[in-house]
């Protein structure tokens, strides 16, 4: 049985987001004079945010698998103009997707591979391919910035259609209520996600490389294959995420896409996932990705300026590095006082050694 402690501290994040739905309710009700727990807007929240928490599927599982990724919104981005492309030519939709897919999954297995070669903390390397990911989806439409409209009904069925139609046909009336199917693709991937990493060797392996490596190894698992295999699945997940996202826009251009991986990686750090490795689940990076969307909904209901918006999302980004800061030493006092250490006396002497 869990202590009480724990089951709070676990809570905490889920208790940060049921206050900042009460704070843009009362906020949103006096000043704009709007409801924002309308059913109607909780759902766009979600369908707003469904592309987000597939990709933060991905990002989590390369998050606990100790590394990082800086590329994730350029290889979306580089995906979704080839989907579109190739839609555009003829192609037919199950193909289209299937080899966006695949191009997401070599793309970021890329990276996994020359992070395995190097040996390096995968910044660096991803902020590279972040460079020629960009470069690569405008020279795909000749330099220039592109958007692409005409794609197939396949596309809006999967991210973008309205799963609560049928209700109309019952006589029901909705009143602006409506239930994207890209939300439904969203549960399915984190289930899928939690599913692997819960329930399988692969996901205990994942566990593994971001706390301890080298017992990884020890216990005849590849290091480098496993990173490989980290950074493959997570492109999978990113490359569900853009099929998922030009369904719910209805359109996609160069840039779509760019940015989401800070957004996510600092929902994954709110909601408890550890940068590094070492902890955290598929239900913390979902309650931290809401945590913003559910903010950036409450700014955007009380029409603020685009600027404070960007302010109050690097205050977030800001707490969600300090939150893993603490959360990381906390961890490892307990670590030193597990072993018989004094973590003090510990800390003192480390210093020394280091001097």
């Amino acid at each position: 049985m869990k202590k009480a402690s724990s089951i709070l501290k676990e809570l905490t994040m889920v208790f940060v987001l049921i206050g900042l739905l009460i704070v843009f309710a009362v906020l949103c009700k006096v000043v704009a004079g709007r409801n924002f727990l309308s059913l109607a807007n909780l759902l766009n929240i979600l369908g707003q945010n469904a592309n987000l928490l597939i990709i933060g599927v991905g990002i989590t599982f390369i998050m606990l698998g100790g590394g990082m990724d800086l590329s994730t919104g350029f290889l979306v981005a580089t995906v979704g103009i080839t989907m579109a492309m190739l839609n555009g030519s003829g192609l037919g939709f199950l193909p289209t997707i299937l080899i966006g897919i695949a191009l997401a999954v070599a793309l970021s297995a890329l990276n996994g591979a020359v992070y395995a070669w190097l040996k390096v903390f995968p910044f660096i390397i991803t902020l590279a391919t972040q460079y020629i990911l960009n470069g690569c989806a405008f020279l795909l439409t000749g330099g220039v910035s592109k958007t692409f409209r005409e794609l197939s009904g396949g596309f809006k069925v999967l991210g973008g259609s309205n799963v609560l139609k049928f209700l109309t046909k019952l006589g029901v009336n909705l009143n602006g209520v409506s239930l994207k199917s890209g939300v439904l693709v969203a549960v399915v991937m984190v289930a899928l996600g939690s599913f692997i990493l819960n329930k399988t060797h692969f996901g205990r392996n994942v566990y593994a490389l971001g706390s301890n490596p080298e017992a990884v190894a020890l216990s005849g698992v590849s290091v480098p294959k496993m990173r490989i295999a980290v950074f493959a699945l997570a492109g999978f997940f990113f490359g569900v995420s853009q099929v998922v996202n030009i369904g719910y826009i209805g359109a996609v251009n160069n840039s779509m896409g760019v940015g989401t991986e800070f957004t996510v990686m600092a929902g994954c750090m709110l909601g408890g996932v550890k940068m590094g490795g070492g902890g955290g689940k598929m239900s913390n990076m979902v309650v931290g990705v809401l945590i913003i969307g559910v903010l950036n909904s409450g700014m955007n209901f009380l029409n603020m300026n685009q600027y404070w918006q960007y302010v109050a999302l690097g205050i977030v980004l800001l707490a969600a590095i300090i939150l893993d800061t603490l959360q990381a030493e906390s961890v490892q006092k307990r670590a030193k006082l597990v072993a018989g250490q004094d973590p003090a006396l510990a800390d003192t002497s480390s210093q020394k050694k280091e001097a």
